[in-house]
C-alpha cells in the first residue's frame, strides 16, 4: 500500500521532471525547477526520523515513489532517489550529528560514495582525510559529502562512511557521459580536511546494526541492510523507465503510419514486440516487488534477511535491470527512426538505463558469482559487501 499524498506529489513531480529532462540534459544536472519541485513535495524527508521532523515511512513505499518519478525522467529520479537514501544513511550517526545536520530543516542534501578511495588518518579529536571520489550523484545541489574511506580503528583497517561539508571539497567536472546526463555525478577531491569521530562511522557497524543512529532508533527501518536499500532504491529508476517506454510504445503504434500505407498497430510483427516488451516488463516488476517486499520482512515483525537472501536481492536488482534493457531494446528497434531524435523520450529512457547498468551495484556477473557461492556453500572472499 502506497501513502496516496506521497504518490500523487510522485507523480506530479514526474511531470516536471518530463517538462525539465532536455534543459537537464544541456547543463548535466538537476535543473532548479526540478530541484525546486522535489524540495516542495516533502520526498526529501521521508526517511528522516520524526524526531526531526521527516516523515520516517515505511521503507517499502519508496521505491515504488521512484518508479513514478522515473517514468519523468530516468536521470532526475535517480538524483532524487539518491538524495532520499542518504538521509537515511545520516539517520545512521549519533544523535548530535543528526540534530547537526537537520537543525535547519527537516532534510539534508549530500553525495555520498561506496569505493573507498580516500584515507583518514587518526588525529586528536577525530581524522585526517583525503583522496578523490568518483560518482558523485547529488554533488552539484549539496551541503553535505558522505565518502567511504580506509581508516584505522583500533589498529585495524575498516571502511568508513565519513561527513563532511562541501566546503571542504572540491567538485571536478568530469561528468560527460551518453547517458544519465542530468545526474551530474561529478569527482570530489578532499583534502586532509578535519573529520570529527561524530561524523565517522564504519560499515561493520552498520552491517552489524550497531551504528550510533541505529541504537539509538527503536524502528527496525533504520537497521535494514543498506546497500540493499540502495540497489532497490536504484533498480525503481529502471522500472519506472521501462514501464512508461512501453507505455510510449502503445502510444507510437496507435497514431504511426507506416510509408507503404496502414498503421503500425496492424502489423502483427509490431503486436508480437509489444507482447513480448510488456510481458518481460511485467516479470521485471513481479521480481522488484518481491525484492523489496523481502528486504522489507523486519518492518513486518518477521526476522531480518539473511545473508543469502541478502545477495539474491542484489542478483534480483541486476537481473531486474537486465530485463529492462531487454525491454529497451525491442522497444526502439520497433518505433522507427524518429524515435531516436533527441527530443524523443524512448531514446533518452534506453540510454539512460544502458548507463546506469554500468552501476557497480548492478554488475550482473559479481552478483551471480556471489549467488551461485551462496547456493553451493562456498563462503565468498572476506571483505564482500553484500
Amino acid at each position: 500500500m502506497v501513502d496516496e499524498p506521497l504518490l500523487i506529489a510522485a507523480k506530479d513531480l514526474a511531470v516536471v521532471f518530463r517538462d525539465e529532462a532536455w534543459e537537464g540534459e544541456k547543463t548535466r544536472q538537476l535543473t532548479d525547477t526540478a530541484l525546486d519541485a522535489v524540495k516542495d513535495s516533502g520526498l526529501f524527508s521521508t526517511l528522516v526520523p520524526e524526531r526531526f521532523g521527516g516523515s520516517e515511512v515505511d521503507f517499502h513505499i519508496i521505491p515504488q515513489l521512484i518508479r513514478e518519478l522515473a517514468k519523468g525522467d530516468t536521470s532526475s529520479a535517480w538524483v532524487t532517489a539518491f538524495l532520499i537514501h542518504h538521509n537515511w544513511q545520516f539517520a545512521l550517526y549519533p544523535l548530535d550529528t543528526q540534530e547537526e545536520l537537520w537543525a535547519d530543516r527537516n532534510y539534508a542534501l549530500a553525495p555520498a560514495t561506496l569505493a573507498p578511495t580516500g584515507r583518514a588518518e587518526r588525529v586528536d579529536g577525530g581524522w585526517k582525510l583525503s583522496g578523490r571520489w568518483q560518482w558523485g550523484t547529488g554533488v552539484m545541489h549539496s551541503q553535505w559529502a558522505l565518502v567511504t574511506a580506509i581508516a584505522a580503528f583500533e589498529e585495524k583497517d575498516e571502511m568508513a562512511l565519513m561527513l563532511l561539508p562541501m566546503q571542504d571539497v572540491e567538485v571536478v567536472d568530469v561528468w560527460h557521459t551518453e547517458g544519465m546526463r542530468a545526474t551530474g555525478s561529478n569527482d570530489m577531491i578532499i583534502e586532509e580536511a578535519f573529520v570529527p569521530d561524530r561524523r565517522a562511522i564504519t560499515y561493520q557497524q552498520i552491517s552489524k546494526r550497531e551504528a550510533p543512529g541505529q541504537i539509538a532508533s527503536p524502528n527496525p527501518l533504520y537497521r535494514l541492510d543498506m546497500l540493499a536499500l540502495l540497489s532497490l532504491d536504484a533498480t525503481a529508476t529502471s522500472v519506472g523507465s521501462g514501464e512508461r517506454s512501453v507505455e510510449l510504445f502503445t502510444e507510437r503504434l496507435h497514431e504511426r503510419k507506416l510509408m507503404f500505407g496502414g498503421q503500425q498497430k496492424d502489423s502483427s510483427t509490431a503486436q508480437v514486440r509489444l507482447a513480448r516488451a510488456s510481458s518481460i516488463m511485467r516479470t521485471a516488476r513481479l521480481m522488484f516487488d518481491a525484492a523489496v517486499h523481502d528486504l522489507c520482512a523486519p518492518l513486518r515483525g518477521e526476522p531480518y534477511p539473511s545473508p543469502a537472501k541478502r545477495v539474491r536481492i542484489r542478483m534480483d536488482c541486476a537481473h531486474v535491470v537486465d530485463l529492462v534493457k531487454q525491454v529497451l531494446a525491442l522497444i526502439n528497434d520497433g518505433a522507427g527512426a524518429s524515435s531516436h531524435f533527441l527530443d524523443s523520450p524512448l531514446q533518452r529512457f534506453r540510454r539512460d538505463v544502458s548507463t546506469l547498468s554500468g552501476h557497480i551495484l548492478f554488475d550482473y556477473d559479481r552478483a551471480a558469482e556471489l549467488q551461485g557461492q551462496m547456493m553451493l556453500g562456498i563462503k565468498p572472499p572476506s571483505g564482500t559487501l553484500f
